[in-house]
Parts: C-alpha cells; sequence; structure tokens
C-alpha cells in the first residue's frame, strides 16, 4: 500500500497498490559471484491468482484507489474483472508501464510459458527456471501429466524428457532450455515429370548442381528409330501429411501433372506411359512436354535466290547463311551454321544460330528454347530459354522462360523481358543508351502498359485541346465524358498485373473496392514466385540501366558490378545483393 505524497497544499490521492500472489527471490545465476543478483519467480499453474486487492472495500472506505493493473501475456482478469490469473503454467512476471491515457504507471503482469509452443505448433520448447526453497517449481510436477494438460500428443522425444529430469535431479540453479516434442513436416510432393530414357544431350543454359550454368554446344538433330522409347512419362507422387504437436494434419500439396503434347511420329501408352517413336527420324522436345520426331532435312549452302524462303514440316539443318529478305518456317527444329542478315526465322521447335543475326528486319521465333551467338538490331521472340553466348547489340529478346547469358557477354541498348530469371555478364557501356532488363514480366502485358502510359497523355492532352480551342466549360458534357475515359484508362493502368500467372486486372467486386485495389502493387493469385524470380548480373552493370521484376522498376544509379536483383520482401521496391563468388 502506498500513497502520493501531498503536493501544492492539495489533498494527497491514496493509491492502493496490488497484492502479488507467487513468490519471487533474488539469485545470483551460475558461477560467475560478480554479477547481481536477478528475480526469479516460482512456477504458476493455469487458472492460479497471480495478483488482487483483496479486501479493497475496506480501504476503498478510507478513499483509496486501486493502482492501475493490466494482464499481459497468458494471463486474463478474473471473471468479475477484480483479480489477474495465469492462463498457462509458467513464470509470472511483473513490470511496470506508462501510458498516455492513464497518468498512474499501470502494472502488468504477465506468464513466460512453461511450454513454448512454436507459431506453426510444430515444436514445443521446455523453459526451466532455476527452484526456489520456498517456492513451487518443476521439482513438485509429473512433466508428463502437464504435457499431457497442454493437449501435447504428437512427436514427444522421451530422450530429451529424460535430460530434463537428469538436470532437474542435479540441483544445477541455472536457466535452461530443451526441444521436448516436433511436429512431422509437410512432406514435399514431386510433380510429375519425362524421365527421357535415351541420350539427347546437353541443353545449353541449364543450371548445373553448383548453381552455374552449362554454356556447352547444344545437341539437336539426335536420331531415333521407329518402337524406339523416347521418354517416360513418372507420375506426380503427394508427400506425407504434416502433423503438430496436437496431432493435426496438413495435407501436402497435389504434385501437378503434367500434359504431354506429342506431335508428328511418336505415341505414348497410357498402361507403360511411355512415349516412343512410330517412324524413324530425329527427335524434337519442346518446353520439356512437347515431343515430335521428325524427318530431316539438310540444306547444304545459304538460302538466297537459289533455294528460295524455305518451308518444312520437318527438322532443318541449313549449312549456309540465311541471306537478306528470305524466310525459313520450320515445323520442327532449326540449326543455322552461318549467320542471319535481315531475314525472318520460325521455328516450331527450338532453334540454334551458330552465326551472327544482323539486321533491323531480322525476326527470329522459335516456340521451344533459342541458342544465339550473338544479335546486332534484331528481334528474337522464343517460348522457352534464350541462350546468348556473346553478344545483344540493340536488340529485343523475349523469352517465356530464363535468359541465360555467358559470363563473358555484353548486352549493349536494346530490352531483355523474361517470364522467368535472368543472368547477365556486363549490361551498357559509358556511351550507349541505357538498357531495359525485365524478369518475371509476360512481354505482351508491359507493351499493354505503356501503351494505356500513352493513352493517359493523349487523353488529358485532348481534354486541354478541347477546352483552348472551344472554350468550353469543365462541367460540360462532353468533357465529363473524356474525364470518365481518362479515369477508366488509369484505373487499368494501375490495376495492370504484368506478373507471369496472374489474372491481366487485379480484380475489384465493387465501387466501394476501387480506392482499396488501386492501392495494391498487384494480386499475386495463381501467379508465379515472384519473390524468388532475380536479375543475376555477373560482370557489370552501368548507371542509366532500367530494371524491372514484376510490377516494379528501378533505374540504376550508379555503377556496379557482380550484384543480384530482386524484390525487397514488401514487393515495393527492387534490392542490389553482392553475388557469391
Amino acid at each position: 500500500m502506498s500513497e502520493q505524497p501531498f503536493a501544492g497544499g492539495l489533498d494527497p490521492k491514496k493509491l492502493l497498490e496490488p497484492t502479488l500472489h507467487f513468490v519471487t527471490n533474488f539469485l545470483k545465476i551460475g558461477d560467475d559471484y560478480t554479477t547481481d543478483k536477478i528475480p526469479v519467480t516460482e512456477l504458476v499453474k493455469g487458472g492460479q491468482l497471480l495478483a488482487d486487492f483483496p479486501n479493497f472495500h475496506r480501504f476503498a472506505a478510507k478513499g483509496f484507489e486501486k493502482k492501475p493493473l493490466e494482464p499481459g501475456d497468458f494471463a486474463q482478469l478474473s471473471e468479475d474483472e477484480s483479480a489477474i490469473v495465469a492462463t498457462i503454467p509458467g513464470y509470472p512476471k511483473v513490470k511496470k508501464i506508462r501510458r498516455s491515457d492513464v497518468p498512474e504507471p499501470i502494472t502488468v503482469v504477465s506468464v513466460e510459458p512453461l511450454l513454448k509452443i512454436s507459431p506453426d505448433n510444430m515444436l514445443v520448447t521446455l523453459i526451466i527456471h532455476p527452484p526456489l526453497e520456498e517456492g513451487h517449481s518443476l521439482l513438485q510436477e509429473n512433466l508428463t501429466d502437464l504435457i499431457a494438460e497442454q493437449k501435447i500428443i504428437f512427436g514427444i522425444d522421451q530422450e530429451a524428457i529424460k535430460e530434463v529430469n537428469a538436470f532437474l535431479q542435479s540441483g544445477e540453479k541455472e536457466f535452461k532450455s530443451i526441444v521436448i516434442a516436433r511436429g512431422q513436416a509437410v512432406g514435399q510432393s514431386v510433380d510429375a515429370y519425362l524421365r527421357y530414357d535415351m541420350e539427347i544431350g546437353p541443353i545449353a543454359g541449364t543450371i548445373l548442381e553448383n548453381g552455374s550454368i552449362d554454356f556447352r554446344e547444344r545437341r539437336i538433330m539426335v536420331g531415333v528409330s521407329a518402337g524406339q522409347c523416347v521418354a517416360t512419362k513418372i507420375p506426380a507422387v503427394q508427400g506425407a501429411p504434416g502433423i503438430n504437436i496436437y496431432g493435426e494434419e496438413t495435407p501436402a500439396r497435389a504434385g501437378k501433372d503434367i500434359k504431354i503434347e506429342l506431335l508428328n511420329d511418336v505415341k505414348f501408352s497410357r498402361e507403360t506411359l511411355q512415349v516412343t517413336a512410330s517412324k524413324n527420324g530425329v527427335l524434337s522436345i519442346v518446353n520439356n512436354n512437347v515431343i515430335k520426331v521428325c524427318a530431316h532435312q539438310v540444306l547444304l549452302g545459304d538460302i538466297d535466290y537459289k533455294t528460295g524462303n524455305v518451308e518444312s514440316m520437318n527438322c532443318v539443318t541449313i549449312r549456309g547463311s540465311v541471306q537478306p529478305g528470305f524466310r525459313v518456317t520450320v515445323g520442327g527444329d532449326v540449326e543455322i551454321s552461318g549467320s542471319v542478315m535481315s531475314a525472318k526465322i520460325v521455328s516450331l521447335g527450338n532453334l540454334v544460330i551458330k552465326g551472327g543475326i544482323t539486321g533491323k528486319s531480322s525476326l527470329l521465333e522459335a516456340k521451344g528454347d533459342a541458342d544465339i551467338h550473338f544479335i546486332e538490331q534484331g528481334t528474337l521472340k522464343c517460348g522457352g530459354i534464350a541462350v546468348i553466348r556473346k553478344q545483344s547489340y540493340y536488340s529485343d529478346i523475349r523469352a517465356g522462360a530464363d535468359i541465360r547469358c555467358h559470363q563473358s557477354s555484353k548486352i549493349i541498348g536494346g530490352v531483355l523481358i523474361a517470364e522467368g530469371n535472368i543472368t547477365i555478364g556486363d549490361v551498357g557501356s559509358a556511351n550507349c543508351n541505357p538498357s531495359f532488363i525485365a524478369a518475371g514480366i509476360i512481354a505482351e502485358r508491359l507493351a499493354h502498359f505503356n501503351s494505356l502510359k500513352a493513352s493517359v497523355v493523349e487523353q488529358q492532352d485532348a481534354i486541354i485541346q478541347w477546352l483552348q480551342l472551344y472554350h468550353g466549360s469543365s462541367t460540360s458534357k462532353k468533357v465529363k465524358h473524356m474525364e470518365k475515359e481518362l479515369a477508366d484508362t488509369k484505373l487499368r493502368l494501375l490495376r495492370l498485373n504484368m506478373i507471369p500467372g496472374t489474372g491481366c486486372y487485379s480484380k475489384v467486386s465493387g465501387p466501394e473496392d476501387e480506392e482499396r485495389e488501386l492501392g495494391e502493387e498487384y494480386s499475386s493469385e495463381g501467379g508465379i514466385a515472384i519473390e524468388k524470380i532475380k536479375i543475376d548480373v555477373v560482370g557489370t552493370i552501368f548507371s542509366g540501366t532500367k530494371i524491372q521484376i514484376g510490377n516494379c522498376a528501378m533505374v540504376i544509379e550508379k555503377t556496379v558490378s557482380s550484384r543480384q536483383f530482386k524484390l525487397h520482401p514488401n514487393k515495393k521496391s527492387i534490392l542490389a545483393i553482392a553475388l557469391k563468388k
């Protein structure tokens, strides 16, 4: 019990301290007797009284008021709100806090849990405090019963329980924590995949186990015989369910199936799950799950006026170059030993060009991967991985998967857009126009984004011109209609998602949600794991380069080397992290 000192000639305010119903002693812990004693409390049980104001009516009659008292963690007010009780077994703690809405310091009574349970209910740690001679401790309790009272039934470590009992019997006056139960983590599911049962050779740009990239020359036009097994479908496997300490199960995610697309002379058996060639030919594998067996056509010279344009449903090898103005359209893989000069190449398979690609009118499209040496002022679009071995000079590269450049490669100007990750050597130079490097983006949506930005400018200019030309009022029907169209365009611009797998626009359920939706960066529902997307710069990236990951963009302000760019956890900015050598 305490009273406020008399001040200023006014009656002092009489305040009553709460009574604490647990033992606290000050002990020295360990062998270091130079340290100060620290407060140690006894073990209390769930439901036990911790603090109250006994017989308060007697003090109230004398003009006393209760000092502010509140429950903290793992404590609560009693039913009549006159006392604080523990909600779980543990060690009570008392601290004083101040709040602007209460003039007096507040006494907060909380409980440190005896059994500390992780947020995911997968780990139980027993917290041991030194026993007090006159207080209650674990020595007077049956640990097995305490665990059962908390309904912990799974993953109990009996060896850890023995360790606890041995420590308690040792009489050591130390604080100690011991993990006594672990849940079973959710098993990892395995997605279905195709296991290739024949040697298909290295795939250029493959990520190796040590994290490096395999840039060996890609092997295509692999011969197969009729009846030969090309691949076997390995079905998806669902992982074991997780079980938490309460015995509750969490099912593993379902393993994803794959859709195998078979074209030309190839067939699939549902009984054996094998893909076999039905005729002799060469194999074409597009984006891992499209399998073709085609005839192989070899053209020994250049594609020029002697040969004319090439159109074939087969796999085609061109031993020469493709001259300006000519077109090659192929249903399978294409391998060109020479160069492509202001020509158009379309492949429904994979594309390998060992020479250079030059000319503003050079356009190369592949449904699968593309493996090129260098490209100058051309355009390359592929549905899979794009591999650049030497240089991209003011060119437009777009990939449906990753873009992987050799560590000695150079990117000068131009645009690189990948739906997956990007690995590059040097980007930019002191004198060139800045490059644009974007990962985790659908290229078509980025083009739509830029189109919407241009529309906003045009519509704003149109409103200004109308008002100036016709001296119209901003409240006229024409202007209101133009302003509504402008607002709609701005809304689409702000809601546009560029992340693969997401809907084109974030959803708005009604007019009342427009303000909330406009504040969102993007809707990630169904999208790729954008937080895992990265841009690795092995060499130097020059200032002025613009990079973008998902819907977040930034301009490099300072020339740096060996950096990995990825999204900040809040997905509102991009981090630059030093690459590990």
